[in-house]
């Protein structure tokens, strides 16, 4: 689960604390701390690549669960008959995604990966963390629908009536802020009750996607207040789920999205990518939501800052994947900050460019779920009787659900790539801006609506190509060339996409519109997930005497250059990391690599 409520840590100490040990490549540091990442108020349990997860072990021979999914056609008929033609066990079928869960061996599945047409995907597990009480260092506020403009299309009229957001997560409870607009849902959790949230997380996710104000006296209110809530439960009172329960919540919605006119999917769950996009079955189950009709939105994460730490589902090129900023409590996007918790591109393994754009999501207000888990455990974040505190990248994907809600009224039947073009040619600039960090820019729903009709963006499906392994270096300007940030993607109104969001100062200089945003230092770039890899940076004058002596720690590397705003503050993660130096050569191995860095 992508979020911190208020007290569970803004995130993430741990996930920031320290960074990796004298000579141990990013890569091996980021998938060390992965095992057991602290992710928001979640705990993912196993975060490694799967040939780490699912190596078949000479010793055992006891079963555990896996995802089996049949890539030939056949469905979740041919999955089951794969399961048992090495005599494994299917638990459940996972129709709507040509899947099941299975109990196999070790030994069942190295038989079954010497099938070409068969995935096998360990059933990671995802529970929730024993938190600490980190607190905030300014007050709580709930300006998110002035600043993404979500109010002036109130004012014209528009709360998101008549389209429905599904939202996977621990339920809802059936407070006075939804009243009239809890249409459905399913609890796949054995609780018994969708609309009974054990946890809290649920309900403070639907609040900020719909809450009306009933609690607060209109004090705190939803990004679309008259939309439909259907709750699609995937996780329990103590807030544990795994990746099984998570695509069968997907798989009903796609099931049941006529029936209950869900336009929307909310999906503020996360899990530390080990495969690339193109076997994950959680990136397959949300583009198959896509391909439905339905529009999905997802949370970055909360791994930040370093590059490559963008979670699955939000690392499909599909979906649209929200990171965080900071509002700093002011309806004036002018003092906007990223926050360093949220995660950040390319995406690793694969490297598309991610996240999509960014929303409000530290210390944002929303709705309390009385006695819930998060509740019970953290007091001081209630604020007055019925709301409650939180930070993360969860919440900002919550309000822009909220807002593809919005546009969907105005716009009855736009295509998922309709309202993902409109959103993303329509975003203002970022704080930081940066296609990794703060993608796009900002949700900003008047500048989407004002891109005009029949704006669309085809990204149709993953490119084909083979699977990315991990280590393996990719083409950052081909992941360029298939991503929302080439012009030859989008059809329609072509003039949003030369607006301020694309042509701000920090994107309009010679590096990005000029040779080397389209020559050869982006035909040249690659990332494979790790640092920088080269000799510059490999030899004597990085791992040596120089490293640790007094040209590392002198004024040359200690003073503000170094370890000042531009290695240290914002712009690590912003123009001066991402801008000339960013375009040099490649991005490849355990280090940098290439000399214009140097």
């Amino acid at each position: 689960m992508v979020c911190a409520l208020r007290g569970v840590s803004e995130g993430l100490g741990s996930s920031q604390e320290g960074g990796p040990a004298h000579g141990m490549s990013m890569s091996v540091w980021w998938r060390r701390r992965l095992t057991a990442v602290v992710v928001g108020g979640l705990v993912i349990a196993l975060g490694v690549p799967m040939a780490a997860v699912a190596a078949p072990s000479t010793a055992s021979t006891a079963a555990s669960l896996y995802v089996v999914s049949d890539t030939s056609g056949g469905g979740s008929s041919a999955a089951a008959a794969d399961v048992s033609a090495v005599g494994g066990g299917v638990v459940s079928s996972l129709d709507a995604l040509g899947a099941v869960s299975a109990s196999l061996s070790s030994a069942q599945v190295a038989a079954l990966g010497s099938n070409p047409h068969v995935v096998v995907t360990p059933d990671v597990a995802i529970s929730a963390e024993d938190a600490s009480t980190a607190t905030t260092s300014r007050a709580p506020a709930a300006v998110f629908p002035q600043q993404s403009g979500a109010t002036q299309l109130w004012n014209q009229g528009d709360t998101g009536s008549g389209v429905n957001v599904a939202v996977i997560d621990t339920g809802i409870d059936n407070l006075p802020d939804f009243a009239g607009r809890l249409v459905g849902g399913v609890d796949l959790t054995g609780e018994g009750n969708p609309f009974q949230d054990d946890y809290g997380h649920g309900t403070f996710v639907a609040g900020l996607i719909a809450g009306n104000g009933a609690s607060s006296n209109s004090a705190y209110t939803g990004e679309a207040p008259g939309a439909g809530l259907v709750s699609v439960k995937v996780a329990g009172a103590n807030g544990q789920t795994d990746l099984a329960t998570l695509l069968a919540g997907i798989g009903w919605v796609i099931q049941n999205r006529v029936a209950l006119h869900i336009g929307v999917v909310n999906i503020s769950f996360g899990v530390v990518p080990f495969e690339s996009t193109i076997l994950n079955p959680l990136d397959q189950a949300v583009e198959a939501a896509w391909r439905s009709g339905l529009v999905v939105v997802t949370a970055a994460g909360n791994a930040g800052p370093f590059n490559g730490t963008i979670l699955s589902p939000g690392d499909d090129p599909l979906v649209i994947t929200a990171g965080a900023l900071d509002d700093q409590g002011s309806t004036s996007s002018s003092g906007d900050t990223m926050t360093a918790f949220s995660s950040v591109g390319p995406t690793d393994p694969d490297g598309w460019f991610k996240p999509d754009l960014v929303a409000s999501g530290r210390s944002v207000v929303s709705l309390r779920a009385p006695g819930s888990t998060v509740d019970q455990q953290f007091p001081s974040a209630r604020i007055g009787t019925g709301n409650f505190v939180g930070s993360g990248t969860s919440f900002s994907a919550a309000i822009t659900s909220g807002a593809a809600a919005l546009l969907l009224q105005t716009n009855h039947g736009a295509s998922p790539n309709d309202v993902k073009a409109r959103l993303l040619l329509g975003a203002t600039p970022g704080p930081v801006g940066s296609p990794f960090v703060d993608g796009h820019g900002e949700l900003n729903l008047p500048g989407a609506l004002a891109t005009g009709p029949g704006n669309s963006v085809h990204l149709s499906s993953v490119p084909p190509g083979d699977p990315t392994a991990w280590g393996q270096t990719v083409s950052l300007f081909q992941t360029w060339l298939d991503s929302t940030w080439n012009p030859a993607n989008y059809y329609g109104s072509g003039s949003a996409w030369n607006g301020s969001a694309w042509n701000g100062s920090a994107w309009n200089g010679t590096s990005w519109n000029g040779s080397a945003w389209n020559g050869s230092a982006w035909n040249g770039s690659a990332w494979n997930g790790s640092a920088w890899n080269g000799s510059a940076w490999n030899g004597s004058a990085w791992n040596g005497s120089a490293w640790n002596g007094s040209a590392w720690n002198g004024s040359a590397w200690n003073g503000t250059s170094w370890n000042g705003t531009s290695w240290n503050g914002t712009s690590w993660n912003g123009t001066s990391w991402n801008g000339t130096s960013w375009n040099g050569t490649s991005w490849n191995g355990t280090s940098w690599n290439g000399t214009s860095w140097g």
